[in-house]
């Protein structure tokens, strides 16, 4: 028998043998399964996004169940889907949402807006299914429930917040690209099905020994954990476990939609290459403290450079400081900003790109994750939109930054209407959507129109304000700033969006900024209990006590809770004592013991407020009351000199000679270098004129 006969019988044999297994299988009542579990993550509990409710014209509906509402917009559509529709399922997270504003602006309500006037053949119901934080394995596992509600399209935008949980994985778990289409045919067989039962039960058996992180229902980040960034380290192994994670929920989640014939449409999601700084940087595993003070001073090189305006020399310290190091984010940044401002885009790109791979905070899509969408669509057949490569022709120099987006990974109102439309142009492309006849450009223009006009300065500032306080927080204060003054510019008139202006303001360094918007803040509304708290920090730094107290006293009067009550009760405290102090050395000394005083009654126990009302009481005769006041400031600090000097002069005062003597001496020995000050015993008493006495007690004279 030739060789080809043989192979083809051999073909046969086994084709014939897996057949009669399928068979066999069958009759024992084993049925294929429509798609792999992830074994990798589970949930503590899972609780439906949708539940089963009647509107207000008595039609059964889904609608966003009450205890999903923080995390979803809310969103309804029929139990029975009517002939002729199309039920749209938007999934992701945040940027499927909507943030910083909500559905109505998101690509979701854009596409909600088009689909109808390009194709109205069909009644289209596009569902926004965008979960706040929400990753790719949650998406996975929410379109395990869609899948029940007859879907005819997932649009998935995915990728962004892989890294905001913390989870462990157990072994290697890449999946080689061959498999991820090969799993999908093989998981369609009874026999699969059979061999993924008994390796399921054995992992159950073994699942003591076998890391499965399991998850709350509700969204717990990394970050919501810790302070912003401070629980990111460098951690490759882990990195790469997630990038491989990623690749198995994007196929799982085409088998998934697979599974009731519902087609999937993946989008390459892009993100602010040129105006995010990277979220934490470190340097490389392995670096020393010799290799990082070369790259410090390499770095501070390069700034010294570009003030002086040498390009080249600021140029060849970056490098270097790259070559010492290449894995800093912020460091790259700095090189890509760099090369940007003088032209060099292509080589500004590469180094953007690099910085967003690095940082060890990742929450944009690395670069390989955008490459795996764009594998996964292709070997899967699946529609594909690539977002990035959009952005990128969209940007007059090819990296995107603000130009699209609000902050690291949020488009713009109009960077979400570029997004819905490059999704309908591929939707098009692949007969998804057929436009009528007489479709034409003006209906971008009229949805446009729609969409911006429900949207007022007021909301576009108030969605402003809220990225900025979530950057502020995550460390990013340049960018917080900035998007804090882009709101103030569109509604000076928001009480809050000033004292926002001015917090962080305040925050980067920029105090008679800060001060300007407090103002501002406290003109619109005079019960601000935050702004005039601020206000009164800086205002004390400044030296200006007598506004600090007014406006610590006012931030008391108009607080709203219990801690701005006590943090301005000590705030206060602190600026009475620099008040009296002033007053005192103005030789108002009544007035200095009223601020000490008040200060002690606030901020009890101090022994340097005790210290100083003794001292004031002693200028104002109030002899009996100093010598308490310094007792008791020196029983709070008995190693204190300058405490004891001071009350033996309270005891010359009182005429009690031998404790002051005794005081004077051991204050000196705690202190030698009191003979010298000017407020010694013996210097006290010499201007006095009473020089006698300093003989007489047999005091040590400076």
């Amino acid at each position: 028998m030739s060789v080809p006969k043989k192979i083809l019988m051999a073909v046969g044999v086994t084709a014939v043998f897996f057949l009669l297994l399928e068979g066999i299988l069958a009759l024992v009542g084993v049925e294929p399964r429509r798609f792999a579990e992830d074994p990798f993550v589970g949930f503590t509990s899972t609780s439906p996004l949708f539940v089963e409710d009647v509107d207000t014209e008595g039609r059964r509906i889904y609608r966003t169940a009450d205890n999903k509402m923080r995390l979803f917009n809310p969103q309804s559509f029929p139990v029975e889907k009517a002939d002729g529709a199309l039920r749209v399922f938007c999934m992701g997270g945040s940027t499927t949402f909507g943030r910083p504003f909500d559905d109505a602006t998101s690509y979701c309500g854009w596409l909600r807006g088009l689909l109808p006037e390009i194709d109205p053949t069909h009644r289209w119901e596009v569902i926004n299914a965008g979960g706040v934080s929400y990753a790719s394995y949650r998406v996975a596992l929410l379109m395990e429930e869609l899948v029940r509600y007859q879907p005819d399209l997932f649009i998935i935008y995915s990728g962004q917040n892989e890294f905001l949980e913390a989870r462990t994985y157990s072994g290697i778990i890449a999946m080689p690209a061959p498999v991820r289409g090969l799993t999908a045919v093989a998981a369609r067989t009874r026999l699969y099905a059979a061999l993924d039962g008994v390796i399921h039960r054995v992992r159950i058996d073994e699942r003591d020994s076998i890391a499965v992180t399991t998850l709350s229902d509700d969204v717990i980040t990394r970050l919501d954990a810790s302070v912003g960034p401070d629980d990111y380290h460098r951690d490759d192994v882990w990195r790469q476990q997630v990038i491989d994670h990623y690749a198995f929920n994007l196929a799982r989640m085409a088998d998934i939609a697979a599974s009731v014939g519902a087609g999937v449409h993946l989008v390459v999601p892009a993100s602010n290459l040129a105006h995010c700084t990277p979220f934490k940087s470190e340097h490389a595993e392995g670096m020393d403290g010799e290799f990082v003070a070369r790259w410090n001073q390499a770095m501070a090189a390069a700034r010294q450079a570009v003030v002086e305006g040498d390009v080249d020399g600021a140029l060849e310290h970056m490098e270097t400081a790259r070559d010492i190091d290449p894995h800093h984010a912020a460091g790259l940044f700095a090189i890509g900003t760099f090369l940007a401002e003088q032209g060099r885009f292509d080589e500004a790109r590469t180094a953007f790109e690099q910085a967003r791979d690095e940082d060890v905070c990742p929450l944009r899509i690395l670069g390989e994750m955008g490459d795996i969408v764009r594998e996964v669509a292709a070997q899967r057949s699946l529609g594909l939109t690539d977002f990035e490569a959009v952005a990128d022709r969209h940007t007059p120099e090819g990296i995107p930054g603000s130009n699209l987006f609000l902050d690291h990974v949020h488009p713009t109102i109009e960077g979400n209407g570029l997004l819905a439309r490059s999704i309908l142009d591929d939707l098009i492309k692949d007969l998804v959507v057929v436009p009528s006849a007489d479709w034409n450009e003006t209906v971008y223009e009229v949805v446009e129109e729609r969409i911006l006009t429900g949207v007022d300065d007021n909301d576009r500032a108030l969605a402003l304000m809220k990225l900025s306080k979530v950057l502020g927080w995550a460390g990013k204060m340049r960018d917080s700033w900035r998007l804090a003054q882009q709101a103030v510019r569109l509604v000076p008139t928001d009480s809050a969006v000033q004292y926002q202006a001015g917090l962080t303001a305040q925050l980067i360094g920029q105090p008679e900024e800060a001060v300007i918007h407090y103002r501002n803040a406290i003109t619109i509304q005079p019960d601000a209990d935050l702004p005039r708290q601020n206000l009164g920090v800086l205002l004390q730094q400044r030296g200006d006590f007598d506004g600090a107290v007014a406006q610590f006293r006012a931030a008391i009067k108009c607080a709203r809770i219990e801690k701005t009550v006590e943090d301005n009760r000590e705030n206060l405290g602190d600026a009475l004592l620099g008040q009296g102090f002033i007053l005192y050395r103005q030789g108002r000394a009544q007035e200095a013991v009223a601020c000490f005083e008040e200060s002690n009654a606030l901020i009890p126990g101090r022994a340097d407020t005790l210290g100083r009302l003794g001292q004031a009481q002693l200028a104002a005769r109030q002899i009996p009351q100093a010598v308490s006041s310094l007792e008791a400031a020196f029983q709070l600090a008995p190693s204190d000199g300058m405490i004891l000097n001071r009350l033996a002069v309270a005891y010359v005062s009182a005429g009690r000679m031998d404790e002051a003597s005794s005081a004077w001496r051991k204050a000196l020995r705690l202190t030698p270098g009191l003979k010298d000050a000017p407020d010694a015993l013996p210097r006290v008493l010499a201007a006095s004129g009473r020089g006698d006495l300093v003989e007489r007690l047999g005091l040590t004279w400076g």
